[in-house]
């Protein structure tokens, strides 16, 4: 197919053409680097020399390892006790740009700074991997997750799991690569099953793309464009999150020192697709505008408006019979705060119901957690993990509280659904309406128990947030706990 299939990070295999490719500049003689010989010889010589000691960019340098932004300093330590040449700092400050989005802005400003500083020695190590990269546009990783699931429903009509019930598997293969500089893709493929019921061959046989898409930049004046199937990703903190097949267009635009975000997403399929009955073709779209930014370093926010045409039921929120709307719209506003070396999250929406029947015209919702995940992205945990898979002994946590009124988020983009495990036939399932009537805490302490092997457990203690809404006798909806493990490749 004349594609080169690799199962190691992009990240990783620039580094290992990088290197060889350094030492060859080095030991090249007589071989020209550089199209003008008298620009190269100057050049070069200038790229070798030592930066001298005392020099800003050693501090620097030694502040980004200390925060993990570069690989190689296990006790996250960058001494500078001896003179460094540039070409020696550029490969530093690339590791560094490879962690950029997950830097916080002091970090950031640091990166920028040394990424001019080293600028020349960066572009010329760039132009040529790109030239050994444009052989390769194709790379291969994968997951491979185990999970033990328990629960403890209180909620009428609610079984508690047993049997293969509480074992799971999922295996997904992601594949991803370049059309052009302005263009990629990405694709993934998956396959879940019960584990221990296994008969026939047909329990996890089963295989589906959960996310194929085509993200471009600078397409019709707009700054990035991504379209096809993905996680549900465009709004709030992760209040309105969905981890696989959303459908879909996303937008994101600068504004000055703003990030306008848009979306249109069919985020929930109806039982008639592809009959031409009833109400086929209808998948429950739900679009969104956004607007996001930082306030000085260590405080961002994002608020925006949504509008879902989906419907409202027993079957989607945990209500009895007979309380309904016809569809939905509202604004959402959250924070993200860094304190010290913990991060915060909130996220709050209100929420306006139409045609509304038997239950409250307006809910809210609003959810917060705290973690030590600060190299993460800010997003809510479940929509990311707590820990860096490749460092061995790294250790997560997070500790959040949700409490959400009956339809105050849209069917299909709850951000805690699906993370409560239950019988999703059960009446008032915590994991198909983990993010509706509910109100509870969730705690997940996480480790990287060897390079590229996560191990995490979790727990959740939930309720109704309004019981006259519902047939139940009681508040509670009772406990759910899992703990699962993880292979990253």
């Amino acid at each position: 197919m004349g594609e080169i299939f690799l199962k190691k990070t992009k990240s990783l295999k620039k580094w290992m053409t990088i290197v060889p490719l350094a030492l060859m500049s080095i030991t090249m003689a007589g071989t020209p680097v550089f199209d003008n010989p008298v620009y190269a010889a100057a050049s070069a010589a200038a790229s070798f020399s030592d930066v001298p000691a005392g020099h800003w960019a050693y501090d620097a340098v030694s502040k980004l390892a200390k925060a993990g932004m570069v690989d190689g300093y296990g006790d996250k330590s960058f001494k500078g006790d001896r003179t460094m040449s540039r070409y020696e700092f550029a490969f530093i400050v690339a590791k560094a740009m490879d962690k950029f989005e997950a830097a916080d802005e002091t970090n950031k400003e640091l990166i920028d700074k040394l990424s001019a500083e080293f600028a020349s020695e960066l572009n010329r190590l760039g132009a040529r991997v790109a030239k050994v990269e444009a052989k390769t546009n194709t790379w291969v990783s994968g997951e491979t997750r185990f999970r033990y699931l328990g629960n403890d429903p209180k909620a009428p009509g609610s079984q508690k799991l047993r049997g293969a019930d509480n074992f799971d598997f999922r295996q997904r293969i992601k594949f991803q690569g370049t059309i052009n500089e302005d263009i990629s893709w990405v694709a993934r493929a998956q396959v879940t099953g019960k584990m221990g019921n296994y008969n026939d061959g047909a329990n996890g046989s089963t295989c589906s793309f959960d996310m194929f898409a085509v993200t471009a930049k600078d397409v019709l004046g707009i700054d990035k464009v991504r379209i096809g199937r993905f996680p549900y990703d465009p709004f709030s903190h992760g209040l309105f999150s969905k981890a696989i097949g959303v459908d879909g267009i996303r937008i994101d635009e600068n504004i000055g020192k703003l990030t306008f975000t848009g979306s249109v997403n069919n985020v929930k399929s109806d039982t008639n697709q592809g009959t031409g009955y009833g109400d086929s073709g209808d998948a429950n779209t739900v679009t969104t505008a956004q607007l996001s930014g930082k306030i000085g370093q260590n405080l961002g926010w994002k608020a925006g408006y949504y509008w879902n045409d989906g419907q409202g039921s027993n079957s989607s929120m945990n209500v009895s019979t007979g309380r309904t709307f016809e569809n939905s719209k509202g604004w959402a506003a959250g924070v993200d705060a860094k304190i010290g070396n913990l991060l915060f999250i909130g996220d709050y929406v209100s929420t306006d119901l139409d045609s509304v029947s038997n239950m409250p015209k307006s809910p809210k919702g609003w959810a917060v957690e705290l973690t030590n995940a600060i190299n993460q992205p800010h997003a809510f945990y479940g929509a990311k993990l707590l820990v860096d898979y490749k460092k061995k002994g790294d250790f997560g946590w997070s500790v959040s509280y949700r409490s959400i009124d009956a339809g105050a988020i849209p069917a299909g983009v709850g951000g805690f659904d699906a993370q409560a495990i239950s019988y999703a036939t059960d009446r008032y399932s915590t994991m198909t309406k983990g993010s509706d009537n509910i109100k509870g805490l969730f705690v997940a302490l996480s480790s990287t128990i060897s390079k590229n092997v996560v191990w995490t457990i979790e727990g959740q203690d939930l309720k109704f947030k309004n019981r006259k809404l519902t047939d139940a006798t009681s508040d509670d909806l009772g406990k759910t706990y899992m703990t699962k493990i993880e292979f990253f490749y």
